[in-house]
């Protein structure tokens, strides 16, 4: 890296998403890609599609090729997959099942 580049990359944040370390080339990239990571408002391949273009746009804007762009959106990706889901959070319980797990539990303080 040279002066420039780590001058912008320390006036910048850093994401964690999954195993990786992300610096997001701008806030708007960074609300693109948590949207993506959570799901919020993200309901069909064109919710998909359109987020990681306002990523792509986001890094062509900041200088990167579209070639470039197009690869840091598919590490983005591959870093999103190293997120292992806690079991609890894998699949939402079903209503009997949540009662069951909580007639399971001890009370507190015992």
């Amino acid at each position: 890296m040279d002066a420039p580049d780590v001058a912008r990359h320390l006036n910048s944040f850093a994401m964690i998403f999954g195993r990786c370390v992300w610096i997001p080339p701008s806030p708007k990239a960074a609300l693109a890609a948590l949207s993506l990571f959570y799901g919020i408002g993200i309901n069909t391949q064109p919710d998909i599609v359109a987020a990681e273009a306002t990523i792509v746009g986001q890094y062509i804007a900041a200088g990167k090729s579209q070639s470039d762009a197009d690869k840091e959106v598919a590490w983005l990706n591959a870093c999103f997959a190293t997120y292992e889901v806690p079991p609890e959070n894998q699949n939402h319980p079903t209503e009997s099942a949540l009662r069951g797990q909580l007639r399971a539990r001890k009370p507190f303080g015992e």
